[in-house]
């Protein structure tokens, strides 16, 4: 009788020089199954992915999985009824494509369930529609020229309210718990600043520039106080998220680094980038659990500098494009001939500048981001999110701005259904005892200055 007590275990990730975009596309084309899919398969390690084989129908199962980049082991399974029911497991070494399958037996209790290691993928739903914001936001629009701007905290309150309390992870939303007064303070003393900057510089431009300078010492601080604000008045199932940083690496990420822009002309970027992700996710957390930033500075670089290559492609066929058709550029004759053929591929590399940044780097932020044993898959595609600039930014000019609140509900509503929550075991667990950190904790909501410092 033929052996079926083989299994294909997947522990290790991807194979070095292989990313995730790369062998979920593979991985896709192979089981013929959606992307978002392949993707949490992907990053679903530690776990058995086929059990009940033959020995040759492991060693195809490996050979196909390797081709793709993952790094898998064959284990021949044996059961065992064990008096103190505890799981002993014999390790195999680690296989590659050009190392022949070894096979070592692994001894585990009956009852072990493989479930409990997989990841389970909970869609993010947004319910919002444009009509309803609509009148949300002509309301507020009227109400904050009416009140010569004092309305305008309200207005980011009601705002706020609406997007979070439409966002629902596994049915339950958000909830935005700022006071309007909060954010009033905050922009009244940044009202104020600014009063007296310019009536400082016009008449003492030296004395106005030491006041710029000043601003500028406190902005690190002033944008952890926004993020704690902010953070602290999002709340999800009762409990509070949480931001808590040091101004000294405030400094470094959104002063000293950005210094250097100028002088390496444009190339430390992504490094910028990178460091600012990381500042924003590594300070955050829900309750007492903390994020994590798992991206590398070359994933960064890699979607820079294939953006620079893509953007010099352009110039290039525009560039030959008009000396193909025999245009002068200096001739004034030519001039509308060359406009007419540099505005639209303008338009063109506009419109993929922010489409692939947005796409590229939207992903690789929330796909690099982990709460506990939870994780995130983001699947924003260029093609799409260029769509919906385009076309969102021709029914604003169209509609003089009328349309506006239905453009921001479309983008929030393609972002969110791009996104999903990984879950290892049991969300409502995971709830259930972050409620009791915090309650042995306490929690810390006001303090003395509580204000959002933030002008928008």
């Amino acid at each position: 009788m033929e052996n079926n007590n083989y299994e294909i275990y997947y522990k290790d990730g991807l194979k070095p020089g292989v990313s995730k975009e790369e062998a979920a596309e593979k991985l896709a084309q192979l089981l013929k199954i959606p992307l978002p899919k392949a993707v949490i398969m992907i990053e679903s390690t530690d776990r058995v992915v086929k059990s009940g084989l033959s020995k040759d129908q492991a060693v195809k199962y490996y050979s196909a999985l390797s081709r793709v980049g993952l790094l898998v082991k064959i284990r021949e399974t044996k059961q065992q009824e064990e008096m103190d029911g505890e799981v002993t497991e014999q390790t195999v070494p680690n296989l590659t494509p050009d190392t022949p399958p070894v096979v070592e037996p692994v001894v585990r209790k009956t009852n072990y369930d493989h479930a409990l290691d997989v990841k389970h993928p909970i869609q993010l739903v947004f319910n919002g529609s444009g009509f309803e914001y609509f009148k949300i936001w002509i309301v507020n629009i009227f109400l904050t020229i009416l009140t010569l701007g004092i309305y305008s905290a309200w207005a980011k309150v009601r705002n706020k309210q609406y997007f979070y309390g439409n966002t629902l992870i596994d049915g339950n939303s958000f909830n935005y718990t700022a006071k309007p007064i909060a954010i009033l303070k905050g922009r009244l003393i940044a009202v104020g600043f600014f009063v007296v900057y310019a009536v400082i510089y016009q008449f003492a431009p030296l004395m106005g520039f030491i006041l710029f300078l000043i601003l500028m010492a406190f902005l690190p601080w002033i944008i952890i106080r926004s993020l704690a604000f902010n953070a602290r008045n999002s709340v999800f199932r009762n409990i509070r998220f949480n931001f808590n940083a040091k101004v000294g690496d405030a400094v470094k990420v959104f002063l000293a680094w950005p210094i250097l822009i100028i002088p390496t002309l444009g190339l430390i970027l992504p490094l910028i980038w990178f460091k600012q992700s990381q500042f924003m996710i590594n300070n955050s957390s829900y309750g007492t659990t903390p994020f994590e930033f798992h991206a590398k500075v070359r994933d960064y670089f890699k979607i820079f500098f294939i953006f620079l290559g893509v953007i010099l492609l352009m110039g290039i066929i525009m560039s030959v494009l008009v000396a193909a058709l025999g245009i002068n550029p200096a001739n004034p004759g030519s001039q509308e001939m060359t406009m007419a053929i540099m505005l639209p591929f303008s338009l063109l590399i506009y419109l993929f500048m922010f489409a692939y940044l947005a796409a590229k780097l939207g992903n690789l932020y929330f796909n690099s981001t982990t709460l506990a044993k939870h994780g995130f898959s983001a699947t924003m595609q260029i093609r799409k999110i260029g769509w919906i600039y385009f076309s969102n930014t021709l029914a604003i000019v169209l509609s003089l701005g009328l349309l506006i609140p239905w453009a921001q509900v479309r983008m929030t509503n393609y972002r969110v259904s791009c996104l999903q929550l990984n879950v290892v075991d049991s969300l409502d667990d995971f709830i259930a005892a972050e409620e009791q950190h915090v309650s042995a904790l306490g929690e810390q909501v006001g303090e003395v200055f509580d204000m959002d410092v933030s002008v928008i």
